[in-house]
């Protein structure tokens, strides 16, 4: 027991460090340039000192590991960081991995990790309610991220409308599977496609209207021309915030035709679930409790650390069912306990949801609702900031998500990659370029920080100005070129 209470001490302070650390870094960060200062010679030329033959102290280990991160990253957890949906973290996440490194919890066997277990539930419960489903009935599980979610979602919906695939394959089936998703769906439906099978023409790409979502009637034209061609629709994806300019899909006009063509729904929200906990934007996801199933990271929502997936799904008992198995190893489940691993591609599985769960608790339903609702607030600040300065704003997501251009960047686009890298290279704020399937390019910002306050906000737009300065130079500098080159005397 001593030993025990030893190995407690020495667990808990750990975590009280991590804690103080965490909040130190939160400050720290913003000294740093956002993007990562160094390159890959250094970094390789640093690394070659470990060649493994001998010990390393822990204490100079960390160290230098966390000096080569601190300079060699892209900082997501920058407020300065207007990009890909990587959001903070707050001290609770970090602990939670802290503590389930410690205590590295089995959770894939209620019976091994009846804690961690019951903590996932828990959470997973209250998360289901907000997306509109009922506890009760419904089961969500924890993954590594949407793209397993997704995975998830087209697994379960072939098991749903082709029992037969599951002994005999895709090979046994008559007709062709097909999945709908728009042009702006997210591309890891492609790699499902080919993972599971069914091909990569399985999956059929619906044009978008002008505001970028879903075009029900020529979902509906596509799937009637399928059908005449003997293929077999079984799933239609939509999307509630697309990656590229945060577009909604008509969620209930979707459900309906799914309903009226008996195919599943899935709502890929891995992103736009963030409205599902704010009650004055949930109501723009209206109708994504009637999906079949739900993507939702709780990492590309809440400031937790990356990967916390989630996929929630309307009937429980479906959600099982492409991944039930037999062993002659582990031990038989429990009456009133869950095995995950029988409701999940995953077997061995680290306790992914205790962060969000201490989250969730130490912030509280309002608390979550209002760091949702400020990055709400921001991305409308910085559409005003850059209507202001002349951009103008190309999406019309709610949503902490802004797509802008400018004539002068070509009619195109076509120098915005110019911009963006001029904007980067300044190491003040960091945003990228979105291509349409127009052809077009756009500069695209997105409020990922709780901690991004009006002061970055006007920092990125100001950013811009030195950058479009910059992209005006260059080009003056390339017509005087071009003209001196015309004008020289031939030789």
């Amino acid at each position: 027991m001593p030993e025990n209470n030893r190995r407690l001490e020495n667990n808990l302070r750990l975590v009280a460090e991590l804690r103080r650390a965490s909040a130190g870094w939160r400050d720290r960060v913003r000294a740093l340039p956002v993007a990562p200062e160094l390159g890959k010679a250094e970094l390789v030329e640093r690394l070659r000192r470990y060649d493994f033959a001998a010990p390393v102290p822990l204490d100079a280990l960390a160290d230098d590991v966390a000096d080569l991160l601190a300079h060699g990253t892209l900082h997501a957890t920058h407020p300065r960081y207007f990009g890909l949906f990587n959001p903070t973290s707050h001290a609770a996440g970090a602990v939670a991995d802290a503590l389930a490194a410690i205590y590295n919890p089995q959770v894939g066997g209620w019976w091994h990790a009846p804690a961690a277990n019951e903590i996932e539930r828990a959470v997973l419960d209250w998360l289901l309610a907000r997306a509109g489903l009922d506890p009760a009935r419904a089961a969500g599980t924890f993954t590594t991220g949407g793209a397993e979610a997704n995975l998830t979602a087209v697994l379960v919906a072939l098991a749903r409308h082709f029992p037969t695939c599951a002994d005999d394959g895709v090979a046994g089936l008559e007709r062709r599977p097909t999945l709908y998703a728009s042009d702006q769906a997210h591309d890891s439906f492609v790699k499902i496609a080919h993972a599971t099978g069914l091909g990569r023409r399985a999956v059929q790409r619906v044009a978008s209207d002008e505001r970028r979502r879903l075009d029900v009637a020529a979902l509906a034209e596509r799937i009637a021309r399928d059908r005449r061609a003997g293929r077999a629709p079984f799933l239609v994806v939509a999307t509630a915030g697309t990656t590229a300019t945060g577009a909604i899909d008509p969620l209930p006009a979707i459900a309906d035709l799914c309903a009226a063509e008996g195919l599943s729904l899935h709502v890929d929200a891995a992103w736009g679930g963030c409205a599902l906990l704010s009650g004055a934007l949930r109501h723009h996801l209206a109708g994504i409790e009637r999906a079949d199933t739900i993507t939702w990271d709780a990492h590309k929502t809440l400031p937790v650390p990356m990967g916390a997936g989630m996929i929630l799904a309307r009937d429980g008992g479906a959600l099982a069912a492409p991944f039930h198995v037999q062993t002659a190893y582990v031990p038989d489940a429990r009456a009133d306990g869950v095995d995950l691993y029988q409701a999940s591609m995953q077997w061995s599985r680290r306790a992914i949801g205790l962060k969000v769960f201490m989250t969730i608790a130490e912030l509280g339903a309002p608390g979550i609702a209002a760091l949702v609702e400020h990055q709400a607030s921001m991305a409308d600040l910085l559409r005003g900031e850059l209507a202001a300065a002349g951009w103008t704003v190309r999406n019309d997501s709610p949503l902490p998500i802004v797509c802008f251009g400018r004539g002068e960047l070509a009619p195109s686009g076509e120098r915005v990659p110019e911009l963006v890298e001029a904007v980067v290279a300044g190491g003040a704020a960091w945003l990228s370029e979105v291509r349409q399937p127009s052809g077009e390019s756009l500069l695209r910002a997105c409020i990922t920080n709780v901690e991004t306050g009006p002061d970055d906000v006007r920092a990125l737009v100001a950013a811009l100005g030195r950058g479009l300065d910059q992209v005006r130079a260059s080009a003056a500098l390339r017509r005087a070129r071009l003209s001196a080159g015309h004008s020289a005397p031939a030789s």
